[in-house]
C-alpha cells in the first residue's frame, strides 16, 4: 500500500506551470514539524510534492508561503536528465487530496468600501 498524509506549512508561494496540452502542475515543498525537539529549537522535514490539474489550481488560488495545509496522496519516484546529461532522481508526494487548515486573513477593507451613514 502506498498512502501518505502530511500536515505542514508551504515553504514557498505556489507557481502554476502549463505542460503538454494545457495541463497545469505545481511543485512545492511542505515543512512538516518533527515530533521531537532539541532543547529550544523546532526541527522539520521538508517533503517535496507535486499537484496536477484542479488540485494545483486550488493550491495556487487559496494558499501562499507559510500557510498550514494537510496533504494526502502517495509517494512516487521519477528521474530525468538535466542539461549536463546527468540523471537526477526525485522522490516526491503526488497530492490526491488537500485540506485547507488555515483560514485566509480577510483582505484589508479600503475606506471607499465602508458605507457612510
Amino acid at each position: 500500500m502506498n498512502s501518505t498524509a502530511f500536515v505542514g506549512r508551504l515553504t514557498k508561494d505556489i507557481v502554476l506551470r502549463e505542460v503538454g496540452e494545457g495541463r497545469l502542475v505545481t511543485n512545492n515543498t511542505i515543512a512538516v514539524r518533527k515530533t521531537y525537539k532539541k532543547e529550544g529549537t523546532t526541527e522539520a522535514d521538508f517533503i517535496p510534492f507535486v499537484a496536477w490539474g484542479k488540485r494545483a489550481e486550488l493550491l495556487e488560488e487559496y494558499c501562499s508561503k507559510g500557510d498550514l495545509v494537510a496533504l494526502t496522496g502517495r509517494m512516487q519516484s521519477r528521474s530525468y536528465t538535466n542539461e549536463s546529461d546527468e540523471t537526477k532522481y526525485i522522490v516526491e508526494m503526488l497530492v490526491e487530496e488537500i485540506e485547507f487548515i488555515q483560514k485566509k486573513a480577510p483582505e484589508k477593507v479600503s475606506e471607499e468600501m465602508i458605507p457612510t451613514v
